[in-house]
């Protein structure tokens, strides 16, 4: 069975009708998604510098920390240069810097932890202290 000219003429005339239809029904639902999607996003450019923190996040690792064993507690420390000082230190006078910075407590119960009298601990803090800072004034001027 074969059409007549005037008959194909109108099925192509109906197909492209049909095809402009869903074309038109596609870009309309196209532009209606990239205005909602416009509604949700935000440009980096336009955000503050607090909501770009917000979107990343630091790996941290435990290779990244200095790990002090005091009395049963661990501590890490995540400063290279007060680890590295920290450890030049003589195991007692470490213990009470990382006793009483690090784990808050006083010297009453920093001696009662390691029996020894206050004055003693206070006189170690003072010393280790001083040792810190020569330490860490020695490689900043190194690293100048």
């Amino acid at each position: 069975m074969e059409l007549s000219s005037s008959e194909m003429k109108t099925i192509q005339h109906q197909y492209d009708a049909l095809a402009k239809k869903v074309l038109k029904g596609e870009a309309r639902s196209y532009y209606r998604e990239l205005s909602k999607r416009a509604a949700l996003e935000v440009n980096f450019s336009e955000m503050s510098e607090a909501e770009l923190l917000q979107l990343y996040t630091l790996d941290e690792y435990e290779s990244d920390y200095y790990r002090f064993e005091v009395s049963g507690y661990d501590v890490l420390v995540k400063n290279e240069l007060l680890g590295e000082a920290l450890q030049a230190l003589p195991e007692k006078k470490r213990d009470i810097i990382l006793l009483s910075y690090f784990l808050d407590m006083s010297d009453e119960e920093i001696g009662g932890l390691l029996n020894v009298v206050r004055s003693t601990i206070f006189r170690h803090r003072k010393t280790a202290l001083e040792k810190i800072k020569l330490y860490m004034e020695g490689k900043t001027d190194e690293q100048k």
